[in-house]
């Protein structure tokens, strides 16, 4: 290779990083070219917020950068931001994730397209810092769209993705990108950011069609309203909305940012070796890949187990989650949740995938394993539950649906 096709090569790669989620998802934002980014400090979305000061303080990028006093007020000011027509980003976690619930709901009835990132962790007990959904799984029927990464590139990526959905007008609405905390905030990996000129090719500016601005029409959000008047109409456009982010935007927005990276990218799932699996472990998050390293070891037994992670938990793919679970025996759901007192004592996404299949032709076994509280997850406990799912198939029955994984003592 000559000399001139040396530089030219290296000009087209962009220079691979070692970077926690935090710092990615930051890199996502500065990317992104966010007007307003509001702040409040709670670990793990904290190290979020004191990267991208630092980016602002070192000329990195410029945006208006507001500490507000409370998780409240933070949501509030980005909802309020967006409506007068900024890009605006936030982000929190646990139980200050939950002071802000006001607002986020607000936000959504409001559809302004804010971006948030939730650092996943437990609700306090108080003090616990282990990783849990249940923050985020708090807000999953209030009108935002939310994602789930694996690890910092993933998160970087869709970030940037949110952006675009979430603006789409034909979507308008918010969209939270969860990170699970510690796992993928806190850890660094191997990153390679996207060059800003793809990202403005694939990012257009945000243009809000009903700004609150008196040069425009006028207009309301998230007023105070008689039901009367716009209540059920205005949940009622939220449906629509989530419905064709769904069917629509999502897989538009994903095939738009595959085909100007270059990567082959499914808007809803990853899986592997689920073409002949009589088995899946259904999954989302930073812990896919322990149950990607169960998969490989059980196929090399013989044992044929596939894995399924889901991105999206908001708006639900149960068309395609069906379609793919067809042909399977039993499926475990790996999850970090819990519904208490719900059908069946379930985890929250058991629950999920247990509707989505509940009219399926060929309905497979299920089995909930349920990774709560913050504890981890060792690679035994994890390869104990398949083999658990392996012999309720082979039995014809399910004797424990629901298994409390890493509690001391018995699961009563």
């Amino acid at each position: 290779m000559s000399k001139t096709s040396q530089v030219s090569v290296q000009k087209s790669v962009q220079k691979r990083r070692v970077w926690t989620g935090a710092r990615a998802v930051a890199e996502a934002v500065k990317l992104a070219d966010v007007d307003v980014i509001a702040a409040y400090p709670i670990r793990p979305y904290t190290g979020i917020m004191n990267s991208l000061a630092t980016m602002i303080a070192g000329g990195d990028f410029y945006a208006e950068y507001l500490v507000c006093d409370s998780e409240h007020s933070q949501f509030e000011v980005v909802k309020h931001a967006s409506a007068v027509g900024a890009r605006t980003f936030v982000g929190s976690s646990g139980t200050g994730l939950i002071y802000g619930t006001e607002a986020v709901i607000t936000t959504a009835l409001g559809q302004l397209p804010v971006v948030g990132v939730v650092g996943c962790r437990s609700l306090d007990d108080p003090g616990n810092f282990g990783m849990e959904w249940n923050d985020a799984f708090l807000f999953r029927d209030v009108g935002w769209l939310m994602n789930w990464s694996k690890d910092p590139q993933e998160a970087l990526e869709m970030t940037l993705v949110a952006y675009r959905i979430a603006e789409d007008e034909r979507v308008l609405l918010p969209h939270f990108v969860a990170l699970d905390g510690a796992t993928i905030t806190h850890v660094a990996s191997p990153v390679i950011p996207p060059k800003k000129e793809l990202v403005d090719r694939f990012l257009p500016p945000y243009k809000q069609p009903h700004p609150l601005d008196p040069s425009y029409d006028t207009v309301s959000k998230a007023m105070h309203i008689a039901p009367s008047l716009i209540g059920p109409e205005q949940r009622k456009s939220l449906d629509a909305a989530i419905k064709r982010a769904k069917n629509v935007v999502i897989p538009e927005a994903w095939k738009a940012w595959s085909d100007i990276t270059g990567k082959d990218v499914d808007p809803y799932f990853e899986s592997m070796k689920m073409e002949d699996a009589d088995y899946a472990l259904v999954s989302m998050g930073a812990y896919s890949r322990n149950v990607d390293y169960i998969v490989e070891k059980l196929r090399e037994t013989g044992v044929k187990v596939g894995s399924l992670r889901l991105k999206y938990f908001r708006p639900f793919p149960t068309e395609e989650l069906k379609n793919i679970l067809k042909d399977v025996k039993g499926v475990g759901v790996i999850d970090f949740s819990f519904s208490l007192g719900s059908p069946g004592n379930g985890s929250v996404l058991s629950n999920e995938v247990k509707t989505a299949l509940y009219d399926a032709e060929n309905r497979p076994i299920l089995m909930d394993f349920i990774f709560a509280g913050g504890r981890e997850m060792t690679l035994t406990e994890l390869e104990n539950s398949t083999k658990q799912l392996i012999e309720s198939v082979k039995n014809g029955r399910v004797d424990k649906p629901v298994r409390w994984v890493t509690v001391r003592g018995d699961d009563e």
